[in-house]
């Protein structure tokens, strides 16, 4: 019973003790633990490379690839904006000027699908009262001569054997030219222009309000093909513009290829423009009047590395570097020069020989380790 209450009274006076309590010599491994903690996490080392361990890598999902020099296009980058397409798109105006009145079905609505020859609305013109009025009036006119002509013609009918075939002929065609000047004389007293789509598509802008006024040539309705693109870009260099076997454009994380179609032969706004386009797209549609980069792609070729511009990140100097892997977990910067290629990649044209296992996801996040 002595022995429990002394064993009791040791640990309670070793567990409140003012006292600090320190292990022997060799057996204190709290500073070594830590020390070793932090000696194996990511660190930039005093040459400018980056120690990452494995698990790491792993977790700032870290890929590499392996450049090659093999041939590359030449790539000019120019600036070029998404035109309207004359084959398949078109545009609605009004040729008479009046106010707009929707179709049965409604105001058509953006991003509708309108087929050919289909009715988007009518444009209704004003007359003055005046005007109206004369022409009601030279109407009725006409509609009463039009019935006095018709009874006479009916009368020579019954009397066709006695009667000479000549003022029949001529009755006849009297009716028919007063037939035609009340239908052109009632349709210029209600005189309404029909608007109908010029070609199957979608509508990508409309101005039409129900009742808003338009003056003779305003556009109402636009309408384009969505799996069809065009782009027309400026070129300002003097001299032959030179042979573009294709382009690339940036859509979102891919580029659609555009086909060359030429350029222009005279200057508007103190450039040429050249056209490309694309057909067949799916998934993807580019906004008219769009402003975009084109990275036009000429005949013929240079050995070099390409690398996704992904890879390509600016060091403390402000100097064009990826990130090479040189060792299992140790990373180099690698400055290099860089000119556009094709909106997903750059062409490396110095700092680079080919082999190298470049860093081409998560070289930012390397080029944040202190």
């Amino acid at each position: 019973m002595i022995n429990k209450n002394f064993a009791l009274s040791v640990l309670v006076f070793g567990l409140f003790s003012p006292f600090n309590i320190y292990a022997g010599p060799g057996h204190d491994h709290g500073d070594e633990a830590v020390e070793q903690t932090l000696g194996d996490g990511p660190k930039r080392q005093a040459t400018g490379e980056v120690f990452l361990p494995k698990p790491a890598q792993r977790q700032l999902g870290i890929r590499t690839l392996k450049t090659e020099i093999k041939p590359q296009a030449k790539v000019i980058e120019l600036n070029g904006k998404v035109a309207l397409d004359p084959q398949t798109g078109g545009i609605v105006q009004t040729t008479l000027g009046g106010s707009f009145v929707p179709p049965g079905q409604g105001v058509p609505q953006l991003g509708q699908q309108v087929k050919k020859g289909q009715v988007l609305g009518f444009i209704q013109t004003p007359q003055a009262a005046l005007e109206k009025s004369s022409q009601q009036a030279q109407l009725a006119q006409l509609r009463s001569e039009l019935t006095l002509t018709e009874k006479r013609l009916e009368r020579l009918l019954q009397l066709a054997d006695t009667v000479p075939k000549k003022e029949i002929d001529a009755a006849q065609a009297q009716v028919q030219s007063l037939k035609g000047q009340v239908a052109a004389l009632a349709g210029g007293i209600a005189s309404r222009e029909t608007l109908r789509a010029p070609s199957t598509g979608i509508v990508a802008s409309s101005m039409a309000i129900s009742g808003k006024v338009f003056s003779e040539g305003d556009v109402l309705f636009e309408i384009v093909d969505p799996a069809v693109v065009r782009v027309e870009a400026s070129w300002y260099e003097s001299g032959v513009v030179p042979d573009f076997q294709s382009a690339r454009v940036q859509a979102g994380e891919k580029g659609v290829k555009l086909k060359y179609l030429g350029a222009a032969s005279s200057v508007k706004d103190q450039a040429l423009t050249l056209a490309f386009e694309a057909r067949g797209l799916q998934n993807t549609s580019f906004p008219t009047g769009q402003l975009l980069k084109v990275y036009a792609e000429q005949s013929g070729g240079v050995d070099a590395v390409a690398v996704p511009s992904a890879a390509v990140v600016k060091n403390a100097s402000n100097q064009t570097i990826v990130w090479v892997k040189k060792e299992p977990e140790v990373f180099e910067p690698m400055v290099v020069l860089t000119e556009p290629l094709n909106g997903l990649e750059v062409l490396v044209r110095g700092g680079l020989s080919g082999g190298e296992r470049v860093v081409v996801q998560g070289a930012t996040l390397i080029n944040q380790v202190r």
